[in-house]
């Protein structure tokens, strides 16, 4: 396992990669979560269904749309690392 901070030179690889999304391993509440990424399907042709600028809460995970988190990762507004298997 490889761990990389959450930063935009991290998160532009991932889109590169296919990956448009980042799931927390840990609890929603973390300081400083350890994030997943993940490829979703149905995420590229439907996203009005998320609002911009929020993270989403799902069964206690955070999940992150990573274009988002690329925009907010320009502002310095995200902490945490992310667990890569590679």
């Amino acid at each position: 396992m490889i761990f990389k901070r959450l930063n935009y030179q991290t998160l532009q690889s991932l889109r590169l990669q296919g990956y448009n999304i980042l799931l927390t391993i840990g609890r929603a509440e973390d300081e400083n979560p350890i994030y997943f990424p993940m490829k979703l399907e149905s995420l590229n042709g439907d996203r009005s269904k998320f609002e911009s600028d929020d993270t989403i809460t799902f069964q206690g995970k955070k999940i992150l749309i990573l274009d988002e988190a690329i925009q907010r990762s320009l502002n310095h507004d995200l902490n945490g690392i992310i667990q890569l298997d590679h």
